[in-house]
């Protein structure tokens, strides 16, 4: 659905070399790679290891949005190297295959897409995807769903705070909240409220190499 906004680019992508995939039925014009179709003919079978694995860790993997820390926002370039140490955020902040992951993040930032699926797959955790962050609705989905975790970014836990009360916002079995822009006025509101969960706070650029955790809370 979002092909006809790169569409009237499409020369200047490839004059730079850029392959374009699209997902959907198209038609679509020559020179651009439609992969429904090519998902529909593939065969189950793994390739053998030396096709799929990269040559150098350090390669680009794939692109992500970033918000602009460091300027503008832009496509960032994320290596395979990169991608596998987000296989351990969950892991490193304490969660296990036991638990339950409520995610509601935009999955084309890392923290949605590469902390949030990625890590979850690799600590083999069930990963609940909400398609959009509703603070009148989670109580009841961590309660429909056994939410054990939750991943939060900015002012998602400011408005849970800031709603009426919720009859299931104390009968849950979140046990730890973790993400990034937690502000200690709502985090003292978020534990007085609703229960002893454990927060960590986590601090990391999409582009950077330094990530912090606040383990101590």
């Amino acid at each position: 659905e979002l092909f006809g906004s790169v569409e009237p680019i499409l020369p200047s992508l490839w004059d730079d070399d850029i392959v374009v995939w699209v997902l959907g039925s198209g038609p679509y014009p020559p020179g651009v790679v439609a992969l429904q179709e090519l998902l529909d003919e593939a065969s189950e079978e793994l390739e053998p290891e030396d096709v799929w694995q990269p040559k150098d860790m350090k390669d680009t993997c794939l692109y992500i949005f970033t918000s602009g820390t460091t300027g503008l926002p832009k496509a960032a370039c994320i290596s395979h190297l990169k991608s596998i140490m987000c296989l351990s955020f969950y892991e490193l902040v304490g969660a296990s295959s036991q638990d339950v992951v409520y995610l509601a993040l935009p999955l084309y930032h890392m923290a949605g897409s590469l902390l949030g699926i990625v890590g979850c797959i690799g600590i083999g955790a069930t990963c609940v995807l909400k398609e959009k962050f509703s603070a009148r609705q989670f109580w009841g989905d961590c309660h429909t769903e056994g939410v054990t975790v939750f991943q939060y970014i900015g002012e998602l836990c400011r408005y849970l705070v800031n709603q009426p009360q919720h009859p299931r916002e104390r009968e849950h079995r979140l046990r730890l909240a973790v993400g990034s822009g937690l502000r200690p006025d709502v985090w003292r509101s978020f534990l007085q409220r609703f229960g002893p969960i454990r927060i960590v706070e986590t601090y990391g650029l999409t582009e950077g190499n330094v990530t912090l955790f606040n383990y101590t809370g």
